[in-house]
């Protein structure tokens, strides 16, 4: 069976994943009070690669995520990122464009 994937190789729904996961970083950054420029400053690494990590781009490399986690505070639970408050579960149902997978349901599944 054929497996279908997206042009940078994931399937549509890890890609998904990924997206939801970039949406979450960026409200978990908001939450804290970091600007893109000051957590960049950081965590030694470009902004241009932490706005590629909120906007869901998979080539951003898992130490950068690592940093990121760190510096934010959710390196030993990350469940804190994961997590989402019900009004943004409430937005996913609602968007029409597919619909986007449970990311609280994979990360159990880790």
């Amino acid at each position: 069976m054929k497996t279908l994937v997206t042009k940078n190789g994931l399937p549509p729904s890890t890609k998904l994943y990924i997206e939801e996961l970039g949406r979450r970083l960026r409200r978990l950054r908001k939450s804290r009070g970091y600007s893109r420029d000051r957590l960049a400053s950081l965590t030694f690494i470009g902004r241009n690669t932490l706005v590629r990590m909120e906007s869901g781009d998979p080539g951003v490399s898992i130490g950068a995520w690592a940093q990121v986690v760190h510096v934010l505070g959710v390196d030993r639970n990350l469940t804190l990122l994961l997590e989402s408050p019900e009004e943004d579960r409430a937005e996913l149902k609602d968007r029409k464009k597919g619909s986007a997978p449970d990311i609280n349901a994979l990360a159990e599944s880790l």
